[in-house]
């Protein structure tokens, strides 16, 4: 009922209809029970029975089924088919009671009862929420990703209310009186809170309820009760490097309330995060230079990209990375801790020799000689970091982490770690010649050989612990991608047998499971999920380089299109929009963005057809990422917030930088930038101000 109105019941016939026919198919199915109870018994068996399996189909192949996932939906999915064995059940004992005693004759209204219920109840509850459902529910519009992104309705109003807030701020130290501007005049019903943050730190906060009051007026008394549990270190010097955050919440509307204790339902939302319909019981923005930024769960919300956009993230991003070399070691961290301003202990040579790879695609983008000056310095820490120690089982494999306070190298050794030095070396090699990188390769790609087992599946990683060597031999798609791809681009520059006969065998293990499973696929790490399904399609690709098989091009073009079904393209959810289900943080998200680039190129390089749809998920994608890289705009958290400027955080929960998040993103925004218009790429409108207004005014 409550979709049925939101719809508009003035629209057009099949608007109506599709809302009705759930209802009326229940009722129906009703109606058959009571009349045949073996047909309509039977029916909800079999209804309830299939609905039950499909569920549990979809949980299995998204997110892994388990006994309690399965106890958990079968009682909400299984009713159906528990009510029709109890229909069946009743039928069959009225039919014996008939045969033995005949009952006797009742009235019309007794005998009929079962029907007056089971038609009498459902309409007058959809009556009683025909009526509701317009007094309680605020109106809502549908939004689409069109429009240019010019200056909004919603945008001035934000820019008034911050800079009124500062206003009654300044007059609160001067102690004089404020004067309202017009546009704020309106009243309602307000709730709202006043955060006041100063060197990344919350030191006031107050809140005012209202009833029928004007907005200029609560907005001044919310302020001023921030301001009055102020910290002492507060005061009217420190006005100037404050920003305030202001807020509007309401109370949920009844249909709200009801979604959120679905969403209590295990994978209700199958892959989503959250329910979106928490977003619209609040309005939140932050202030910065005079304007408010939009902000939902304390994330500064980018709704436009264009070109000029991507171009400021590269610079940024470059400038990033360039801090995240340790400056004696000449190696690279694998995080920074923006709440804590620490990179860590440790170096990372596979985010050392991704950061290498991403800096000589910096080059050829500008040409920044900072960049080839250093080369020498990170080529040698990635170099160190190799095992030269003949005879053991490490030989060739590169160590995973350098301790450089104690100088210990971590004695674990990921296939993976090895793959993507590969990467980096090979490139290395092309571009100086030097004899050293490509010699590093092949030691690297000997050890990716006697890695593989039996059945072409790559064991993961080894680890010399407690005086023996333990190894990890769960399947990891991702780990076999990478080896797959290292190993493909090893044979192109050597020509070894070697490589080509280990990639074939891991290539062969990914189709046939492909042709089993489908393209959405997981491993003994992760359930089936994006990432994971990506890495079969890129390293696919570069297999089909070295065997120019048509049926592994069909592979890869088949499982590129499944990929792009799964993308979230729903525009009234910007936290997540571009983004991929299953995929939860900027590290997955950026690689799917990287797979996208290249499936957009190799598609045209095939003349297939939809090649622009890659390319329009990139951007998508690009616009979620640059949402979740930090800027000047949504640093107001940070005591250092200078230091976080173009790093990429993990997601708007878990906010520090992850350095292969913005390897990915800066891989993508370098490689398609050639093939963007000058113009705004993509536009995420607001619901119109108004909308937005009447709920806020409760």
């Amino acid at each position: 009922m409550e979709g049925l109105y939101r719809e508009g019941w003035w629209e057009t016939w099949y608007y109506r209809a599709l809302y009705l026919a759930p209802g009326i198919i229940c009722l129906s199915l009703t109606l058959v029970a009571l009349a045949w109870p073996r047909v309509g018994g039977g029916l909800l068996v079999i209804i309830g029975g299939g609905f039950t399996g499909w569920w549990w189909w979809y949980i299995s192949d998204t997110v892994g089924l388990t006994l309690g996932r399965a106890l958990v939906t079968f009682a909400v999915s299984g009713l159906p088919a528990i009510a029709g064995i109890l229909i069946l059940i009743d039928a069959y004992r009225r039919v014996r009671l008939r045969s033995e005693t005949p009952l006797p004759s009742r009235a019309w209204s007794y005998r009929n009862l079962r029907y007056l219920v089971a038609v009498g109840v459902p309409l007058l509850v959809a009556v009683v929420l025909a009526i509701v459902t317009p007094l309680t529910e605020p109106h809502r519009t549908t939004v689409s990703a069109e429009g240019s992104g010019d200056y909004s309705e919603n945008d001035q109003f934000r820019n008034l209310t911050v800079q009124l807030v500062r206003t009654v701020a300044e007059d609160y130290f001067a102690q004089r009186q404020t004067q309202y501007p017009d546009e704020l005049s309106v009243k309602g019903n307000w709730d709202l809170g006043i955060a006041v943050y100063h060197q990344g730190m919350v030191k006031g906060s107050g809140e005012y309820q209202a009833n029928d009051e004007t907005l200029s007026l609560s907005l001044e008394q919310a302020t001023r009760n921030a301001l009055d549990g102020r910290r002492q270190d507060l005061n009217e010097e420190a006005l100037e490097d404050v920003r305030f955050l202001v807020n509007f919440s309401r109370d949920p509307s009844f249909s709200e309330q009801v979604e959120t204790l679905f969403t209590l339902l295990p994978f209700y939302n199958y892959g989503v995060n959250r329910s979106f319909s928490e977003y619209e019981q609040s309005f939140s923005f932050i202030e910065y230079n005079g304007e408010g930024k939009e902000l939902i769960e304390d994330l500064v919300i980018t709704r436009s990209l264009d070109k000029e956009l991507m171009l400021q993230k590269i610079e940024q991003g470059k400038e990033f990375l360039f801090s995240a070399e340790h400056p004696d070691e000449h190696g690279f961290y694998k995080k920074y801790d923006t709440l804590e301003d620490d990179f860590g202990c440790r170096l990372h040579t596979v985010y050392s020799a991704s950061i290498i790879y991403t800096f000589l695609k910096l080059y050829d983008y500008d040409q920044d000689e900072r960049i080839m000056e250093s080369i020498p310095d990170w080529a040698d820490f990635l170099l160190s970091m190799q095992s030269k120690d003949e005879g053991t089982e490490a030989y060739g494999a590169f160590h995973y982490s350098y301790y450089f306070k104690t100088g210990e190298k971590q004695q674990r050794f990921v296939v993976g770690t090895t793959a993507l030095s590969i990467f980096t070396l090979l490139d290395l090699y092309d571009r100086t010649g030097d004899s050293r990188y490509l010699e590093s390769a092949e030691l690297g790609g000997d050890w990716l050989t006697r890695m593989q087992k039996s059945d072409g599946v790559m064991n993961a990683y080894i680890e010399y612990d407690y005086g023996r060597w333990e190894t990890g031999d769960r399947e990891s798609l991702l780990y076999n991608g990478q080896v797959l791809a290292a190993l493909s681009r090893l044979y192109i520059a050597t020509e070894e047998q070697e490589y080509y006969d280990t990639a074939e065998e891991i290539a062969e293990h990914f189709c046939e499971r492909v042709e089993n499973e489908g393209c959405y696929l997981g491993d003994e790490y992760r359930t089936p999920n994006p990432i994971s399904s990506a890495w079969v399609i890129m390293s696919l690709l570069d297999f089909y380089k070295i065997d120019r098989d048509d049926y592994h091009k069909d592979i890869i073009l088949r499982c590129g299109s499944d990929l792009l079904e799964r993308q979230e393209t729903d525009v009234s959810s910007p936290v997540y929009y571009g983004s991929w289900h299953g995929a939860y943080s900027t590290s997955g998200n950026g690689w799917l963005a990287e797979v996208m680039m290249e499936m957009y190129y190799f598609c045209r390089e095939h003349d297939a057809d939809g090649c622009d749809r890659y390319k329009d998920a990139l951007i998508k994608v690009i616009l979620w990422i640059i949402q979740n890289t930090y800027s000047a705009e949504n640093t107001f958290f940070l005591e250092e917030p200078e230091k976080a400027i173009g790093g990429i955080f993990w997601n708007y929960e878990n906010r520090y930088v992850r350095t292969d998040s913005l390897c990915h993103g800066l891989n993508a925004y370098i490689g398609i930038l050639d093939d963007l218009e000058d113009d705004v790429l993509i536009y995420l409108p607001e619901e119109p101000f108004r909308v937005i207004l009447d709920r806020l005014r409760n």
